[in-house]
């Protein structure tokens, strides 16, 4: 668990805090040719590579250097399943000529593994590295100026309509942006930048920070998903609670007054959540039709049923790294909840967009196939199977825990100054979970580890004060 360190063993750990920081400007790296990068010799996701290669190299001099503690017992039981399934996945599947494992090489399978061994790697670091606060927000600050560059490039070239050919389409009305894959990653780096923003003007003021708030919320418009919009209200909404909760005084009048609050903020919240839903789909030219919408989420449903499909045929070991959505639309995965739901899909030609028979995989699986399964949640369980359902609940749970026993603690003088760090994270946490619901685009699994550590240190210091850190026993990570 996390404590409290001495100045005599905070210089060990400086280089793989670094490196941890240093992963923030993968953002950086375009998908695209923009004018700033030189070409595409080294794409986003080499970058990924080379940033977790330097951290483990830092991890092994600090190890060489200095000696390391062993994991916690659970962190040690989930990347020993990690691997051990990683690595018999990838046997099992050249052995069995299994056509997903064996249509590409084996560096590009162990590749596609760096996203959830570096957030593991990450994990642990912090834990070892016994993070306080100046870490989390150093961490933290570095995403903080990398998604301040993204939300001034929307405002410049999105709604100031700045001339840019490398911002805007042909017709110059869709905002392209210069950085990695827009419409997707910058929605989510938009609520980071809102929250993190109004965290740091909390705990410092600043009209700086106001101003990036501000940003961060214009460049989750900027992109006009309705997921992201829908998350950023819910964040604010849980804000809201935490605020109107602490603000108070324990008296009748004071509790009356605040479930009139409560009642409005849920109208306002509500009303918000419709405008976002109507504006963002006009101006993606989408307009709301019942057959639209239910053709959107069978769609969607029906995804989800796959997912259910390969967590029952491969409960173990999953598909693997990254390779979990392709047994999702593999016909040779056994369809016991979709055949259910919706008859055999080995033969479902019609009636959802983009599930003919034409995409399920046959000789080659990964020829002009799906990127996904359009939800984070459901990539990571059918990427690592029972281990992954079971990461994923463990998330919700604590969540959920942080968020109820915390509005059950009683109101008094000091209370909002020392709740409100916490609430602005966890609604920041909550609301990306809630926007990585529908892709498997945005999958920098560091800086969940970070997000998820500050929210729990933060937790400890509602409990304990701020000065004793972490609680030892009262919540599980």
């Amino acid at each position: 668990m996390f404590s409290n360190r001495t100045s005599s063993n905070a210089s060990p750990h400086r280089l793989t805090n670094a490196v941890i920081r240093l992963h923030a400007f993968y953002f950086l790296i375009p998908w695209e040719r923009v004018p700033y990068f030189p070409g595409q010799f080294v794409g986003p996701y080499k970058v990924y590579v080379l940033l977790f290669v330097l951290l483990c190299a830092a991890w092994m001099v600090e190890v060489v250097r200095f000696g390391e503690s062993k994991p916690t017992f659970w962190c040690a039981v989930v990347i020993l399943w990690f691997w051990m399934t990683f690595t018999v996945g990838i046997v099992h599947g050249y052995m069995q000529d299994d056509p997903i494992k064996t249509s590409v090489s084996l560096y590009r399978i162990l590749a596609e593994a760096v996203p959830y061994a570096d957030g593991m790697l990450v994990w642990h670091l912090i834990r070892n590295n016994r993070w306080r606060r100046e870490e989390f927000e150093g961490a933290l600050g570095s995403v903080f100026w990398v998604a301040l560059a993204m939300g001034v490039e929307s405002i410049l070239f999105y709604y100031f309509r700045i001339p840019n050919p490398y911002s805007l389409n042909h017709e110059g009305r869709i905002f392209i942006g210069m950085f990695a894959r827009h419409h997707i990653v910058a929605s989510r780096l938009g609520l980071i930048l809102a929250g993190v923003a109004f965290y740091l003007y909390w705990r410092k003021g600043g009209w700086l920070y106001l101003f990036a708030s501000l940003a961060g919320i214009l460049l989750v418009f900027s992109t006009w998903r309705r997921v992201p919009i829908f998350a950023l209200f819910l964040g604010a909404f849980l804000l809201f609670l935490y605020f109107f909760k602490f603000r108070r005084r324990p008296c009748s009048k004071g509790i009356v007054k605040s479930y009139l609050v409560y009642c409005l903020t849920v109208l306002i919240f509500l009303s918000c959540i419709g405008l976002s839903v109507m504006v963002g789909t006009r101006v993606r030219a989408e307009f709301v039709e019942a057959s639209n919408l239910s053709m959107s989420i069978k769609e969607r449903l029906f995804q989800y049923a796959r997912a259910a499909d390969v967590l029952i045929s491969r409960p173990f070991m999953g598909g693997g790294p990254r390779q979990g959505f392709f047994y999702g639309y593999s016909k040779d995965t056994p369809s016991r909840v979709s055949a259910y739901f919706y008859g055999d899909i080995t033969r479902y030609e019609s009636g959802i967009r983009g599930w003919s028979t034409s995409d399920l995989f046959q000789e080659n699986p990964r020829k002009n196939s799906p990127v996904s399964l359009h939800s984070l949640p459901m990539n990571f369980i059918v990427d690592l199977g029972v281990l992954g359902l079971v990461l994923v609940m463990t998330m919700l749970r604590t969540g959920m825990m942080y968020f109820y026993r915390i509005m059950r603690l009683p109101p008094h003088q000091d209370s909002l100054g020392i709740v409100m760090p916490f609430a602005v994270i966890f609604s920041t946490v909550a609301a990306l979970f809630v926007a990585v619901s529908t892709t498997a685009h945005f999958y920098p699994y560091w800086l969940f580890a970070i997000l998820l550590c500050f929210v729990q240190f933060l937790y400890g210091e509602v409990l304990t004060g701020p000065t004793r850190g972490f609680p030892s026993a009262r919540v599980s990570p």
